[in-house]
């Protein structure tokens, strides 16, 4: 509930929805509220005329009319008028009128006009209605009203009129959050297409409020000029690879055909592979492009893998592989990151003992992902270091950064996998060994 809550009032939209019906609402209750004061006055003073005048023409009629047709008047005033009158006798019970600030005053008034004390009550003898007790040539008497005649006549038309209001301030107030809310959000969108490397789509320039087209203006400025980044970055790269490799290529030519020494030769020549190897590490880092999602098998795709080492002795793959549903990636992404894995397991996690690599590779589908784990059986990493394995160019202790590499393996495979829209987490194994983790969306929650 309280995670609800937080995500409801985290959101720009819902905070400005429930400011605007918070005011809205509080200025119709203040209005309401002075309505009903400012009219309270002149309904208390007509609804207080209409009961004196009718109990000064009840009043009037008995005592004028001859006695042998009083019967017949009482019942014409209570069928044409909903006038009643009874006897009251001292066994009557009844419940004095419920005091709200209009009765209050109107008993006053009748008080007033009549100048004399009248009994107001809202039960007598378990019969409900307006009952006025009053006093005829010494005799008391009850006069029976419908409750109507003193109920604010405008009340329920003004509180319909105000649930009205209130409902078009609702819908009031979720067009203006929305009309507030759209520019932050198309901004919001914009943004991470950027931060994805889609520089194509540029933000509106020229309709909505000034400030949102100047904001606009400014967020299309920096695309464009990251995008000119990019590209000349691109270019750059491109410049040093061939630029590299070219010297590098005629260095290992001339190793080849002018170093008499063999193992000299070898040694050269491993040293000419490791830099190109380090210039193909630098050159994957640094490409910005996005990756194309498709539909990727996943088992196809450990079954390409385990092909292309089966012959390598320097690592054992151990697969517990079950059918699993397709993922949304890229297929040659994909093989790029589980190859990168195996790689380096080779060449950090020589299992304890042994002259090769173990290596454990799992699949295990989810409701809406896919989990691939890589597992080996190496040393480990100190938990303090797991956190920065992803960070390029770090490595963890000695026994792991002992052989040669560029510290952009596990870089690489997070950019990666971020990019195709998964996660990826690093935590050691129980008893040794590091384990990666990778969750991919299934193919099937993104369709329909």
């Amino acid at each position: 509930m309280t995670r609800w809550i937080s995500a409801l009032f985290g959101r720009l939209y819902w905070r400005t929805f429930l400011l605007i019906v918070l005011l809205v609402s509080a200025s119709l209750a203040t209005w309401f509220q002075s309505f009903r004061l400012l009219e309270l006055g002149p309904q208390v003073e007509q609804t207080s005329r209409q009961i004196t005048s009718l109990i000064d023409l009840t009043r009037l009629a008995l005592i004028h009319s001859d006695p042998q047709y009083r019967v017949s008047l009482l019942e014409d005033l209570a069928k044409k008028e909903g006038i009643y009158i009874y006897p009251r006798s001292p066994g009557d019970q009844w419940t004095p009128m419920n005091h709200s600030e209009f009765t209050r005053r109107l008993e006053v008034a009748v008080d007033t006009r009549l100048n004399e004390h009248l009994d107001f009550a809202d039960v007598v003898n378990d019969r409900p209605g307006l009952w006025i007790g009053f006093v005829l040539e010494g005799d008391p008497y009850w006069l029976l009203l419908d409750r109507s005649r003193i109920d604010p006549s405008l009340s329920e038309t003004w509180a319909s009129w105000g649930v009205i209001a209130t409902l078009l301030a609702l819908i009031g107030a979720a067009v203006i959050a929305s009309f507030v809310n759209k520019p932050l959000r198309d901004l919001r969108l914009a943004t991470a297409r950027v931060g994805a490397g889609n520089y194509s789509q540029m933000l509106d320039e020229l309709s909505g409020m000034r400030e949102i087209r100047e904001v606009n203006r400014g967020f299309n400025r920096m695309a464009r000029s990251l995008q000119e980044v990019e590209e000349e970055r691109a270019l750059m790269l491109a410049g040093i690879s061939h630029d590299i490799r070219t010297p590098l290529a005629r260095l290992r030519l001339e190793a080849e055909m002018s170093v008499p020494d063999e193992q000299a030769r070898e040694y050269i020549i491993e040293d000419i592979e490791q830099a190109d190897r380090i210039i193909s590490k630098f050159l994957e880092y640094a490409r910005s492009t996005t990756p194309k999602i498709e539909t990727v098998d996943l088992n196809a795709l450990i079954d390409f893998v385990r092909d292309r080492y089966q012959k390598d002795e320097t690592v054992v793959l151990h697969l517990q592989t079950p059918p699993v549903p397709p993922v949304r990636a890229n297929t040659l992404e994909l093989q790029r990151v589980v190859v990168n894995l195996v790689e380096n397991a080779k060449r950090y996690a020589l299992t304890p003992g042994e002259v090769h690599t173990d290596l454990d590779i799992s699949l295990q589908p989810g409701i809406d992902h896919v989990q691939l784990t890589v597992r080996d059986h190496g040393p480990g990493v100190p938990a303090d270091h797991l956190a920065q394995l992803t960070r390029p160019f770090f490595r963890g202790d000695a026994a792991r950064t002992s052989a040669k590499g560029t510290g952009l393996g596990l870089s690489i495979v997070e950019k990666t996998i971020t990019a195709m829209g998964g996660r990826l987490e690093l935590s050691n194994a129980q008893p040794s060994g590091l384990q990666v983790q990778i969750w991919l969306p299934q193919a099937s929650a993104h369709t329909g």
